[in-house]
């Protein structure tokens, strides 16, 4: 069964999967997990990581000012690297514009990454 109000944004990188997949019928857009893992650099990687959820966001007619939820999962979650996520999270997403998130805490990430954000946005 087909169902022409949801359109399927496929993952630039990652083949056989959606990117995001926008429902037309309400306007969300539910954004994958995305994550850049940079080795030995935590807050370059949140800041790449950030960057590829601002294109995945583009693709499906959305932006940072329309999030309205952010899933975030760090490795590890203490509070040094809660610091820097937020630093860097306020220095890219308005911090008087946030959207209801969760910070979660994991043992592992796919590919050895320290973050790895999925996101719902407004279009």
């Amino acid at each position: 069964m087909e169902n022409n109000r949801l359109i399927r944004i496929p993952a630039p990188v990652v083949p056989g999967i959606s990117d995001s997949v926008l429902d037309t019928r309400t306007g969300l857009l539910y954004v994958s997990g995305v994550y850049v893992p940079v080795p030995d650099n935590l807050e370059r990687s949140m800041a790449l990581t950030f960057g590829a959820l601002r294109e995945a966001l583009e693709r499906g007619g959305a932006s940072f000012s329309s999030l309205i939820r952010l899933n975030v999962y760090l490795r590890p979650l203490d509070e040094e690297t809660l610091q820097i996520y937020r630093r860097v999270r306020d220095s890219i997403i308005d911090p008087n514009n946030l959207p209801a998130s969760t910070v979660v805490g994991v043992h592992t990430l796919y590919n050895g990454a320290t973050i790895e954000i999925d996101a719902i946005a407004v279009t």
